[in-house]
């Protein structure tokens, strides 16, 4: 764990080698917090969640007392590589698969002791508007399993409220949760409203209150879903913990001089992302005499596709694919670039330019979505329009021939990111809906714009 990192409460840190995260509530850290809360994240710890850690170390720093339920394991090629990835799998509750008759037996119990409750899950499953899981129409009514076996989890841990970060299948699960046991949900909306599938409104409108990570996202369920109040939606932007991601005095940013300009970016090898892209601007860029070492972490159903045409554009001793990384690595990768791009073709908000953001690394966005929430084009990154290699080629190299503009564009974007999307604004914003209380400020001022050598 690097040197100054906090440590949560029952936790040994971030990168931590306890077997087992617990809250205990007779901890000093707990303040005399006495809502016991449950987190719904499905297929946890996948390689995407770090923020959600993120989030839970910090409210668990603050004293909320968290458990952590998830759908189900993700499948060995999405697992997080991140070095709490062993530590939070430990500590979850996974609601599926579960053997039959404990299923079974799971079901009856919950039928048995709230019937009128159980009905009305099966209600909401057989009239709900359907709801997309992995781009296919799935059947609702199969949900009441782990909605059962949830609601067994959640009477038997005393569970005050249970808050789903995502609100698709999950927010099912927690309204049939509602159903059971009257224990009120909440949701975090962090991807736009046609990726959840149907129902949206309804799911927000029976939640508690629904955090939307960017204004954008806001003020379209504020339109949209005009009937739902406003004070029952709010805005709480995820982030980066930048006393991490901060770069050390001993790696300045790369200056300019005879060498490989050095060009990463990280993402899911999927279509939106738009690595494609990337790879025609850097064909164009080496036509034009640039030597560059193009660097993509990230895994995906996309990756032969895009071998191919790393082989068509013959850039096999241009662009590398490292494959999905550690945190750790990541950050090395990082703090070893010349420019960060991540011009996908749509993104709701990206953490990603966040995470390079705080390391100081000059950041190249998109237009689309809510990335200009993050990066304010000209002075803390620079914005491209989406699926425009050409444009990308000429903001690319406007940046590696002018090493003092990489540098202020570095510490602009640091700046930034350090005042608006530090991953403690996000955190406290949660913490104070679930628990009522105030969250440290002490704790949203502490940071440090850069930490001495941390091994990375």
């Amino acid at each position: 764990m690097p040197r100054g990192e906090p440590r949560g409460i029952g936790f040994t840190g971030w990168a931590g080698a306890c077997p087992q995260a617990t809250f205990r509530r007779d901890s000093p850290g707990y303040a005399g917090l006495t809502m016991r809360i449950g987190y719904v994240i499905p297929e946890f710890p996948s390689q995407t969640h770090v923020w959600i850690w993120r989030e839970i170390l910090h409210t668990r720093e603050w004293g909320m007392d968290l458990r952590i339920f998830s759908t189900s394991k993700p499948g060995e090629k999405d697992r997080a590589r991140h070095s709490f990835a062993g530590e939070a799998e430990h500590e979850t509750t996974y609601l599926w698969p579960k053997p039959k008759l404990q299923a079974i037996g799971s079901v009856a119990a919950q039928a048995l002791r709230n019937p009128i409750g159980f009905f009305s899950c099966v209600k909401l499953a057989l009239t709900m508007e359907k709801t997309k899981n992995r781009g296919k129409v799935r059947p609702l009514l199969p949900l009441i399993v782990p909605a059962c076996i949830l609601a067994g989890e959640v009477r038997k841990a005393g569970i005050d409220r249970i808050h789903s970060h995502s609100v698709a299948r999950s927010a099912v699960i927690c309204m049939m949760v509602k159903r059971l046991t009257g224990v009120p949900y909440s949701l975090t909306l962090n991807a736009d409203l046609s990726w959840w599938g149907g129902a949206v409104e309804r799911k927000i409108a029976e939640s508690d209150f629904t955090i939307a990570i960017t204004q954008a996202l806001l003020d379209e369920v504020r339109e949209k879903f005009r009937a739902i109040p406003e004070s029952r939606t709010l805005l709480g932007r995820i982030g980066v913990d930048t006393k991490r991601w901060a770069r050390p005095i001993d790696r300045p940013l790369p200056g300019d001089g005879a060498r490989r300009m050095r060009i990463v970016s990280v993402g899911r090898m999927h279509h939106n992302k738009a690595f494609d892209v990337l790879m025609e601007a850097s064909k164009r860029l080496i036509d034009k005499g640039y030597e560059l070492d193009v660097r993509i972490i990230g895994d995906g159903g996309e990756r032969d596709k895009l071998e191919a045409m790393r082989r068509e554009l013959g850039l096999e001793n241009t662009v590398s694919f490292l494959g999905s990384m550690s945190e750790d690595q990541i950050i090395d990768e990082l703090l070893s670039a010349d420019v960060f791009s991540a011009v996908s073709r749509h993104e709701p908000l990206g953490v990603v330019y966040m995470e390079a953001m705080s390391l100081g690394v000059p950041t190249l966005g998109t237009t689309s979505g809510g990335v200009g929430e993050i990066i304010d084009s000209g002075e803390s990154g620079l914005l491209v329009e989406p699926g425009d290699p050409e444009e990308l080629a000429r903001v690319i190299e406007s940046l590696l021939t002018d090493a003092e503009r990489r540098r202020r564009m570095g510490e602009a974007g640091r700046r930034a990111i350090v005042e608006k999307f530090d991953s403690r604004i996000g955190a406290a914003t949660i913490f104070e809906k679930l628990t009522g209380e105030t969250a440290p400020r002490d704790a949203l001022n502490d940071h440090p714009p850069a930490q001495k050598a941390a091994s990375a």
